[in-house]
């Protein structure tokens, strides 16, 4: 079998998509799989990530996106794909080149790691027009795939609604030699400047107005400065005012994006609970790392795969209801309720468990 993934969502500061990319390129090697990744780039280039041959194709930067970018045109993936002769092609996250990119020649599967709800909700038009966007998306572009792939049962029963029935689910899963409770560092505290028997809150992920970050900001300063504090961990359009934000408050440190699973490992290990206020994962594979590591999770319920634990998920996303959460949260911070919640994801969330099942179903669909 011979795979081809083709994203836009895949440069040096992305998050969950290419975290998944990269997890695969090293299962794929280690299987012995051709792999090919065609992501958009500045201009044509060609090299290797371990065997994956990655092509960067011209494209054009997206606006407050903080540094995505997009393909400038489909004719030069279709030539590749021409010469690579896959067996299958994956879109992640990307759904408008399913209808050019469609051919009787391969498997076009389509991983739906971006939730189109969500990307709808951040654009400044009406909600007649967003419907409209929606169901045209889902009809005349997702039902035109082979084969549809999503992380959670959640989203797989939404587009079922809808009357699309080629679809299965694919939970993703975790590193659990770089993502453990031993992570953590003792000399974590004292590096930041913490002040030591705070409870140590931590939100990894990017910084964009669909993470809903103004809400995460504004329930942190609601917390009591003398017993909480804050490390923001990420990248995106809204760096800047979390940049200054933390130069205001001595209880919020930023730490930028980490390039390094191993300094984000550390991180986690070294704080006590994850906080986030997104309404719009598919997936939540920050949730997934940061419980591997031994943190609470304090989110809203999405009804997800990563978050087994409901103690302190909130149904309404108000200040209210993730403040009362994130102080019902630290009366539970102790080192058994780590452990059972760390326990339980090292047992459950594999990224081998997640490609062996992928490449299951490709190759019973392929036979």
């Amino acid at each position: 079998m011979k795979l081809v993934d083709i994203t836009p969502y895949f440069h040096s500061k992305s998050g969950g998509i290419r975290r998944y990319l990269l997890e695969k390129s090293k299962y794929m090697q280690k299987k012995g799989i051709e792999h090919v990744l065609i992501i958009p780039g500045k201009e044509r280039k060609t090299y290797h990530i371990n065997s994956t041959k990655v092509y960067e194709l011209p494209s054009f930067p997206l606006p407050l996106t903080g540094g995505y970018r997009f393909f400038s045109s489909f004719a030069e993936i279709r030539e590749i794909l021409q010469i690579e002769e896959p067996d299958v092609v994956e879109l992640g996250g990307t759904y408008q080149p399913i209808s050019h990119l469609k051919s009787d020649r391969y498997l076009l599967s389509v991983f739906y790691h971006s939730d189109i709800r969500t990307d709808l909700s951040l654009l400044p038009a009406p909600e007649k027009l967003k419907k409209v966007l929606l169901e045209h998306t889902i009809r005349k572009k997702l039902s035109k795939a082979d084969l549809i792939i999503t992380p959670s049962r959640g989203q797989e029963e939404f587009l079922r609604a809808y009357g699309l029935d080629n679809i299965t689910t694919v939970n993703l899963g975790v590193d659990t030699e770089v993502f453990n409770p031993s992570k953590r560092d003792p000399y974590f505290e004292k590096a930041l400047g913490i002040d030591s028997g705070r409870f140590k809150l931590i939100y990894a992920g990017r910084l964009s107005p669909e993470k809903n970050i103004d809400l995460l900001l504004e329930v942190f300063q609601h917390l009591d400065p003398t017993l909480f504090h804050l490390v923001v961990v990420g990248d995106g359009p809204l760096r800047k005012r979390v940049e200054r934000l933390s130069q205001k408050l001595p209880n919020l440190t930023y730490l930028g994006y980490l390039q390094k699973e191993e300094d984000l490992a550390k991180v986690y290990a070294s704080c006590d609970i994850f906080v986030s206020t997104s309404i719009g994962e598919t997936y939540g594979l920050a949730f997934l790392e940061a419980q591997a590591c031994g943190c609470l999770l304090v989110a809203y319920d999405m009804g997800l795969e990563t978050q087994p634990f409901k103690e302190f998920l909130v149904k309404e996303l108000t200040l209210e209801a993730f403040y009362h959460a994130i102080v019902r949260a630290c009366n539970e911070v102790s080192l058994v309720n780590k452990e059972k919640v760390s326990s339980f994801v090292l047992s459950n969330f594999s990224w081998n468990a997640t490609f062996e099942k992928l490449l299951d179903v490709y190759q019973g669909v392929l036979v």
